[in-house]
């Protein structure tokens, strides 16, 4: 097991700053993941890791080892594509072989090997096909038994489920999973995934415009979002925009929401005036069947409901005026025009400032 530790890696494309002074360390046998939409730079991090991009700035190390200006094949990496990358002409065994033979493994030596990786990962029988004889999933596995088989310290992630349909990802994402366990190397996972991200991390760290803005567990980042763009961009939000008009003495701000009062926390600190933009989870809505008078409790009238399977996802037009979206159990009886009420937990709303501020 190796440990990654990236210090003030930056990366330039031209004039283009592909990454700002990146540093994060990963554990030795972790899975770390990282996370974030198109163009944030997450990919080329794992490039500059692999050794095919070189930063203008900036170390990299694996196990305290500088590696920043090595070749490739000198950090002891293995890489898993997007695109799978498997020679079309060679049959399976012989794509699993091949960073053997570049090694200058024996013959008795890379048959032993090949033959573990394809009992491992379940390739058995397969090795005299070719990739286009192969499944999605197959053509994952062999990848996967090409990078493993030369027995890497450290081993990187590119997308590589994105091919492959929803059902058949989640199986292969829980492979992945599984097999890392077993073996306990470092591994490094790029997606723009959010779900695959919380399912297979022991942490994550989400990238934005080339920066990475928060490190945690899943959990942590999920329900304790560092800004704005991770509030909405993990899971699905609802942003509502509104005045800061006070604090309580417990810590909670309340928020005017044109007329609609309400009350949730903020790792920044507030003042009365502060233009704030207002996050609150679709699962985060209680429905209510009994009268209640609390913070929090507020009234809408159903505008759409849809079943989207693990819940019923509705629309709520609040008396504000405002429309929320929300999830309710999927065995709830609404219909469209009904009125509900709900309850939003002050510690799930969650409080970001605008740059504005007005006079209160």
């Amino acid at each position: 097991m190796a440990e990654v530790r990236l210090e003030g890696v930056s990366k330039y494309f031209g004039r283009f700053k592909a990454l700002d002074r990146v540093s994060f360390t990963v554990k030795p046998g972790e899975i770390f993941t990282l996370l974030g939409p198109s163009g944030c730079g997450k990919t080329t991090t794992l490039r500059v890791i692999a050794g095919f991009e070189i930063p203008e700035e900036g170390r990299v190390y694996i196990d305290g080892v500088d590696v920043t200006f090595k070749k490739p094949y000198e950090r002891n990496t293995a890489m898993v594509f997007q695109n799978y990358a498997l020679w079309p002409h060679m049959t399976v065994f012989d794509n699993i072989a091949y960073g053997l033979k570049v090694r200058g493994y024996s013959r008795e030596e890379i048959r032993k090997r090949v033959s573990w990786a394809l009992e491992l990962l379940g390739l058995k029988g397969l090795e005299n096909r070719y990739p286009l004889q192969l499944s999605g999933g197959q053509q994952q596995r062999v990848a996967l038994a090409r990078a493993i088989v030369v027995e890497p310290k450290v081993l990187l992630f590119d997308e590589p489920l994105s091919n492959l349909d929803a059902r058949l990802r989640i199986r292969v994402r829980e492979e992945i999973v599984l097999l890392q366990r077993k073996l306990r190397i470092t591994t490094i996972y790029v997606t723009h995934d959010q779900e695959e991200a919380m399912s297979i991390s022991d942490r994550i760290a989400v990238m934005d415009r080339g920066r990475i803005v928060q490190i945690g567990t899943p959990w942590e980042v999920y329900s304790n979002p560092a800004n704005i763009f991770i509030a909405t961009f993990m899971g699905r939000s609802n942003v509502l925009e509104g005045v800061v008009v006070g604090r309580e003495a417990n810590g909670l701000y309340i928020v005017d929401i044109n007329g609609l009062r309400v009350y949730g926390t903020s790792r920044e600190s507030l003042g009365e005036g502060d233009r704030v933009k207002v996050v609150i989870r679709n699962e985060d809505a209680e429905l209510l069947e009994e009268d209640r008078t609390s913070p929090n409790v507020v009234e809408g009238k159903v505008v759409r409901a849809s079943l989207i399977g693990f819940a019923i996802q509705a629309g709520l037009l609040l008396d504000n005026g405002e429309t929320i979206s929300i999830y309710l159990k999927n065995k709830t009886t609404i219909n469209e025009g009904e009125k509900l009420r709900i309850y939003i937990s002050p510690e799930d709303v969650k409080i970001y400032k605008s740059l504005e501020t007005v006079e209160v």
